[in-house]
Order: structure tokens, then C-alpha cells, then sequence
């Protein structure tokens, strides 16, 4: 065999390896409190292969240009030490994990409008967040993590300096040898420039699946085709697939119309919406050879009283939709 054909055959071989199971994940959500193998035997219940674990930085506001993190108080689970403690108990279940470090605003302010007035608050807000992203991807290269997702959300700061993001690609790089993404929301993936320095396309999958007719598995399938069409585009053209970085609905009578709106209050409880939803969203994306599976939002390591009846949250847990969730990461690829 030439160097040519050497050069192709690793390439795609090594791509169809990695891509030949798609991930069949979970946001395992931190506490204050130590996690049991006990807890992770849960996810195995479902047939996970993947966790996303979340380490948060704090902003007291979309002005401030310092973020915080690995702070006393903060719960453990969100932090390098929990992060650390908890990893080993997902390798020894055999569930790989995604890293994907996380900003949190006060009052739960939306990362993605952040809003500096200068560009010395610009320049601040850049470093921090450098010092904060290169911390996690040094610890998942510790841990010799297969994934690690660089932001989530940050639209403004990906539109107030795109080439910032370039440059912190590369000094991920090179203290982190795994794969990388960069989780974008569902109404701006299309505008980040970047993709090409990445090895998956991560879209926080809250799309808006709006219509009049009575929610079925058959009807939002169909309502999810244009949005299929530009990912299948972008998939192409860019040649890298598509995770969903999250994904999920809550257990409302409309989970489909706004999605990404876990703040609605005057909504009743209906688990068989969620698991139509859930069970429309793989029957779409399963069988795309592009997508590379997802993480639902969101899992709460104590599973005996998460979710449940009455509970209006996005967790599958205790609900119809663990059920769906078990089916369909139980299918063959």
C-alpha cells in the first residue's frame, strides 16, 4: 500500500472507529455531595455510554469580566476536586465522559448575551476565561478523557472576537489530546466560524418545533425536517459530525414550542409528551451516519427521588421517558 492509500485508510478507518456507536449520553448534574458507584450503576440501568460532567465559573452579572471558580462553598460536584473524585467511578462502569466546563450568571442571566462596555473589560473577561477553560482541559487530559467541549452558550463572546477562540483552540491543543467541541445553542451554530478547528459540531438541540396538530411521533418528525436539512448542510460541508451537546424536553403539555424555557410556570404535568418528544427527536437522528448522538438534559445522581409524577423538569427520570431513553440506547447502531 503507498503513503496515499496508507494516509486514506487511516483516516477514514480511524474516523469510522470512533464514530462507529453513537453517544448515548447524560448531563450528570453536580452536588454538594460524594458520588457512589451506587449512583453511576443507575445510568448503566439505561444503557449510557457517555456522562457530560459540568465544572461551573460564576459571573455576578453579563458585566462582569472575572470569572470564578473552584470556589469554598461551591458544591463539590461542580468543581476540579468533585470532577476529579467522580471520573474514576465512570471508568470503572466503562462510561466514557465528556468535560464541559460551564458559566453560570446570577439570577441564571443567559450566557449568551454577555455584555462588556470596553475593551479593557473585554481583554479581562478573555484571560479569566482562558485561565478557567485551560485548568479543565489540563485535568481532562489527566484523566485521559475522550471529549472535551470548550464552551457553552457564549454567543456574544464568539461574535465580539472570533479569532480570541482560534487562539484558545490552540493552546488547548496542546495540553489536551482528546477530541473537542464547542457547544453552541440552537439558534446560532450556523454563525460560529470556528468549526473547522474542532472535531464535532456541538448544538445545545432546544429547537423549536412549533405547529397546531395534536403532538405524535409521526408529526414532529416531520416538523424536525428543515431543521435535519441545514445540519445535514453544515455536516457536509464542514465534514464533522453533529453532537448534541443537550438535549431534552420537560414533561409539559407543549415541550416542543420553546423548549429551552425551563422558567415556564403555568403548565401542567403530562409525561407522555416528553417521551413522544424524546422518541421523535432519535427516530429523526438515530439513523443520520452524521449525527453522533447526544446528552439529555439533564440526570440527577439520586434517582430514587428525582423526577417522578408531578415533577415538570427536563429528567427523564421516574417518567415515561426513562423508558424511551433505555429503548433506544439499547438499540443496535
Amino acid at each position: 500500500m503507498d503513503l496515499k492509500g496508507i494516509v486514506f485508510f487511516c483516516f477514514f478507518g480511524c474516523f469510522m472507529f470512533v464514530h462507529s456507536q453513537k453517544m448515548h449520553g447524560l448531563s450528570f448534574v453536580g452536588t454538594r455531595d460524594d458520588i457512589q458507584i451506587s449512583q453511576v450503576k443507575k445510568i448503566q440501568d439505561v444503557n449510557a455510554n457517555w456522562v457530560t460532567l459540568m465544572p461551573f465559573g460564576y459571573l455576578y452579572s453579563l458585566q462582569d469580566s472575572v470569572v470564578k471558580f473552584n470556589r469554598t462553598g461551591q458544591w463539590k460536584g461542580e468543581t476540579a476536586k468533585g470532577i476529579n473524585e467522580t471520573i474514576p467511578l465512570f471508568h470503572q462502569a466503562g462510561i466514557k465522559v465528556m468535560l464541559k466546563p460551564q458559566l453560570w450568571i446570577r439570577n441564571g442571566a443567559f450566557t449568551g448575551k454577555i455584555d462588556l462596555k470596553s475593551k479593557r473589560e473585554w481583554a479581562s473577561f478573555k484571560r479569566s476565561y482562558s485561565t478557567f477553560i485551560l485548568h479543565f482541559a489540563a485535568l481532562a487530559e489527566e484523566h485521559r478523557l475522550p471529549l472535551f467541549c470548550i464552551g457553552t452558550e457564549l454567543t456574544s463572546v464568539v461574535e465580539n472576537d472570533p479569532d480570541y477562540w482560534r487562539d484558545l483552540i490552540i493552546s488547548i491543543r496542546q495540553i489536551y489530546s482528546g477530541k473537542l467541541t464547542y457547544a453552541e445553542n440552537w439558534d446560532s451554530y450556523t454563525k460560529v466560524d470556528f468549526w473547522d478547528q474542532l472535531d464535532f459540531i456541538g448544538v445545545n438541540a432546544y429547537f423549536p418545533l412549533k405547529g397546531k396538530e395534536s403532538l405524535s411521533v409521526s408529526v414532529l418528525k416531520k416538523r424536525w425536517i428543515p431543521t435535519v436539512t441545514v445540519l445535514t448542510q453544515l455536516s457536509d460541508s464542514l465534514k464533522r459530525p453533529v453532537v448534541f451537546t443537550e438535549m431534552g424536553y420537560r414533561s409539559i403539555d407543549d415541550p416542543v414550542s420553546r423548549p429551552w424555557d425551563y422558567r415556564q410556570k403555568d403548565v401542567h404535568f403530562n409525561p407522555v409528551a416528553q417521551a413522544i418528544a424524546l422518541e421523535a427527536l432519535f427516530e429523526t437522528f438515530q439513523p443520520k451516519s452524521w449525527w453522533a448522538g447526544g446528552f439529555v438534559w439533564k440526570w440527577f445522581p439520586q434517582h430514587s427521588t428525582a423526577g417522578g409524577n408531578g415533577h415538570k423538569g427536563f429528567t427523564p427520570q421516574n417518567k415515561m421517558a426513562e423508558t424511551v431513553l433505555r429503548s433506544y440506547f439499547t438499540k443496535a447502531e
